[in-house]
């Protein structure tokens, strides 16, 4: 099994050579299969990070990058930072939340904000934003906190920055370190200009910038009727920016980061809930390394920003009709087009949209949404990665993503529409709906297995639970003995039953430290892959049996 673990092992004592050239060696090279602390549920920074270089990632490399990956056939490797019982550990790229912890109402509609947001008082510029349709502003409040203002556009009060709330809060609840925003206003008065703040008019170059500039800046954005904005207030991450998040490869001079990014479950999960969002801008700018310090040690924290163009909005307008549906360069879809003389429409042509200023535009009808057809503006290299398992995953965590904390995401974006926030609450739900029904049937759903001391094993299944499949006809599981140092078995019984509780066909061990492995698959079912068992390893500790390993598709 490849895990952090076994990676970072390798790594400590001096024998990672060629990781993605040696996958098939893992299991061998580990020695014993499962540790004492196994299953880890944290994974923890261990080297110092101090003597990182901050970059910026290059986007026209970058895009050019991602373009050529959509192209390529990616070789789709079980993901490498799970722990041994098939879960993503908390670390600094992701913390479990949804479907770990009983999240309230309360809890999402507060997400990652830890203040009311800016002081109120004057707001001082230290730089600005000119490029796009709308303006930008980094400012201090009268605390001296740091704070970046994104306005709505004309005539779209509430879409670029209740988006961008509402999809933080959700975005936090699925696991990610996302920053605090926060819905405020502001009158033209409260600004006021450092003395280091600079401007750089179009064609020209950066110069002080001056009061007319933000008024230059302020005409275009949208503009409440007393004459104030309303804008998103971003607060500044903790610690130093370092960089962007790669979506392939990893960072040369992070000590830490060890696992290529498209073979990280939380990066290829998070395709799963771009596509649930309608995310299509999820690239490198879009994220910020920023480095920290956690127990005396500099670390690099991961985070996912700018939520804009999100849901109906584009960000600087509603989205586009085909975005979510098509990369920006598709060559075979041009070439289909010529071939058919313009004749062979797209799909999203007809589509009916459903469009509101206050949330831009979004299909109508999301029930029938597909999120195998889903596309980002750019190819992402880890959402391409992504395997079966990997989505099961995601959906998951979906799944416990309720009606009731949708809205209480969505009312915390304030967007002042009653009808518009209806459709938008539906409209999520329908997707959600659609994603676990996908996802959650297309590999062996059976999970959450426990085995008590009298050998009587409960599992569940998360597809029949989740109400989007019918229960198979019976259930199946066969039972060895398993060998921690060498890894060896020998099958010892097996035993079926209609329902999700099995007995052991025997005796179970009663030595301390025995481990039991447990294949277990389902018949009569209308999936195939119900058929494919998935392993589940039981040890023996402190007179109770603990799940110690599970294996949903342990292939490579």
């Amino acid at each position: 099994m490849i895990t952090t673990r076994s990676i970072r092992r390798l790594v400590a004592t001096g024998t990672l050579v060629a990781v993605t050239a040696s996958l098939g060696m893992f299991a061998s090279a580990t020695t014993p299969r499962f540790l004492a602390d196994d299953p880890l549920w944290i994974e923890t920074d261990t080297e110092d990070a101090s003597h990182i270089t901050p970059t910026e990632v290059n986007l026209t490399v970058d895009l050019a990058y991602n373009l050529i990956q959509g192209f390529r056939e990616p070789v789709r490797v079980r993901a490498q930072n799970i722990n041994s019982v098939d879960e993503v550990p908390d670390s600094s790229w992701f913390t479990n939340r949804a479907g770990r912890l009983p999240l309230a109402v309360g809890d999402v509609a507060t997400g990652p904000n830890r203040s009311s947001g800016p002081a109120p008082g004057a707001w001082t510029i230290t730089s600005s934003k000119s490029d796009g349709v709308t303006p930008g502003f980094t400012v201090k409040d009268a605390t001296g906190q740091r704070w970046f203002l994104k306005f709505d556009p004309p005539g779209h009060r509430g879409m670029t920055t209740g988006t961008e709330v509402a999809v933080t809060k959700l975005m936090w609840a699925l696991g990610y370190n996302v920053p605090e925003n926060h819905i405020a206003t502001l009158k033209r008065e409260q600004l006021v200009l450092s003395d280091t703040a600079k401007f750089t008019p179009p064609g020209g170059t950066a110069r002080p910038m001056r009061p007319a500039d933000i008024d230059t800046l302020l005409a275009r954005a949208d503009r409440e009727t007393d004459g104030g904005y309303r804008v998103v207030a971003s607060r500044a991450l903790e610690g130093k920016p370092v960089g962007r998040i790669r979506f392939s490869g990893t960072r040369p001079d992070d000590p830490n980061d060890i696992v290529p990014h498209q073979h990280r479950r939380e990066l290829r999960g998070y395709g799963v809930f771009a596509a649930w969002l309608d995310h299509v801008d999820a690239k490198s700018i879009n994220s910020l390394d920023t480095l920290v310090t956690r127990n005396g040690r500099s670390v690099v924290q991961h985070h996912l920003i700018d939520f804009g163009s999100t849901l109906g909005s584009g960000g600087v307008a509603p989205s586009d009709y085909w975005e979510g549906a098509e990369y920006l360069v598709e060559p075979a879809r041009i070439g289909r087009q010529m071939i058919g003389f313009g004749f062979t429409a797209p799909r999203w042509q007809r589509t009916a949209f459903y469009e509101s200023p206050t949330i831009g535009r979004m299909p109508a009808n999301n029930a029938d949404f597909d999120p195998r057809e889903w596309k980002p503006r750019v190819p992402n290299p880890a959402f391409l990665h992504a395997r079966p398992d990997d989505q099961f995953w995601a959906a998951q965590k979906l799944m416990t993503i309720s009606a009731d904390l949708i809205r209480a995401a969505v009312d915390s974006g304030q967007f002042g529409d009653a009808e518009a926030e209806d459709f938008l609450v539906r409209a999520l739900v329908e997707r959600r709906d659609a994603i676990v029904r996908t996802y959650l049937t297309g590999v062996n759903p059976i999970s959450d297995p426990s085995l008590t001391i009298d050998g009587t094993l409960s599992v569940r299944n998360a597809a029949v639970d989740a109400d989007v499949a019918r229960a198979p006809r019976e259930y199946r599981a066969t039972w060895s003995t398993f060998d921690n140092a060498t890894g060896d078995g020998r099958v010892i019984g097996e035993s079926v039953t209609i329902g999700t509780t099995l007995q052991a066909p025997f005796v179970l061990p009663k030595t301390e430290g025995a481990i039991v492995k447990i294949e277990l698959s389902s018949d009569g079912s209308a999936y195939d892959s119900w058929s494919v068992p998935v392993n589940a390893y039981f040890r023996l500790r402190g007179g109770a049996w603990q799940l110690v390993g599970f294996e949903r598709m342990p292939e490579c």
